[in-house]
């Protein structure tokens, strides 16, 4: 199996990954909240395009392509043998094999009325984070009450339908809900933006400090990992603008999307951040945001538009 291959299986399982070297695809461990009762922050699992042979050096969550299908779509060991063995497309395949549940948003309990149980965000949230209650209410972000922490909503980027939502509150607390939501899919930013550059960051209350100093267009990931769903939605934008978050992760991630935009053509700048020391937009003033733009180097200048090449 190429690599090309194996990004579409991959996409197709719903499997973020962020980094391709050469025939090993690193992402997020598909088993890790099941093993370990906790998102897999840090990707530590590995898939070789060549042999297929998986392994999470976390959880220790290991197999073959095979397994691996057989794991993520719930079916038995000889049907997703089958497929490989006989040929058969391995995306047909598997959009048989979900063909009873239909896709996520169809067969998924969510709606808008599960939005009820949250309110708007208090104002001392508001300010801890420099966001103003318009912005939060522009890109639909909300909060819960009951464990004090964001609520932002994950979307179908066509038809904006609710997929689920980010839970991110104090003491690291995040989770994504419900389980499996598709937010590698998606953007979140996506239904509000039309014209002009889109930035992309990592935090979607980041997305939010920007409009509320006067920046419209961005979007989020929902985390540094970057699927080829969500670069296929950003190349489709005017110009683009990468603000990943200024630490190891986000540093691995802009260089990604920097051999994304080289491979598939389209051109991209990226955040300056050698006037500020902070991990990420939502830690800078109106003025220091605005600088990184402004400045931001362009993806033709190679891994010396990342800036620390």
């Amino acid at each position: 199996m190429t690599v090309e291959d194996m990004e579409d299986l991959l996409d197709r399982l719903s499997i973020e990954y962020y980094n391709i070297r050469g025939s090993e695809i690193n992402g997020h461990c598909p088993a890790h909240l099941k093993r370990t009762g906790n998102e897999d922050h840090n990707p530590s699992w590995w898939i070789n395009s060549d042999t297929g042979a998986h392994i999470c050096f976390s959880c220790g969550f290991k197999g073959s392509v095979t397994s691996l299908i057989e794991y993520v779509q719930g079916i038995d060991y000889e049907s997703a043998k089958a497929w490989i063995d006989t040929g058969v497309d391995l995306g047909k395949a598997l959009d048989k094999a979900t063909k009873k549940k239909t896709v996520f948003e169809e067969v998924s309990d969510i709606s808008e009325a599960n939005l009820a149980a949250f309110v708007e965000p208090p104002e001392e949230a508001l300010r801890s984070r420099g966001i103003t209650s318009n912005a939060a209410r522009y890109y639909g972000i909300l909060w819960d009450a009951s464990k004090a922490c964001w609520i932002t909503p994950i979307r179908n980027p066509v038809n904006q339908k609710l997929w689920g939502w980010q839970e991110k509150g104090a003491n690291r607390y995040f989770r994504n809900y419900p389980t499996g939501v598709n937010k590698s899919l998606t953007l979140f930013g996506y239904g509000q933006y039309t014209i002009g550059p889109m930035v992309v960051v990592e935090s979607p209350l980041d997305v939010a400090r920007m409009a509320s100093v006067g920046l419209m267009g961005g979007v989020s990931t929902y985390g540094s990992a970057v699927s080829k769903s969500q670069v296929n939605l950003i190349r489709g934008a005017e110009s683009v603008i990468f603000a990943m978050d200024n630490d190891k992760a986000g540093r691995e991630s802009s260089k990604a999307l920097l051999g994304w935009s080289l491979r598939l053509g389209f051109e991209a700048r990226f955040f300056n951040y050698d006037h500020v020391d902070v991990k990420d937009i939502g830690g800078m003033s109106k003025d220091e945001i605005f600088l990184g733009i402004e400045t931001a180097r362009h993806s033709l200048h190679g891994e010396k538009a990342l800036g620390y090449a």
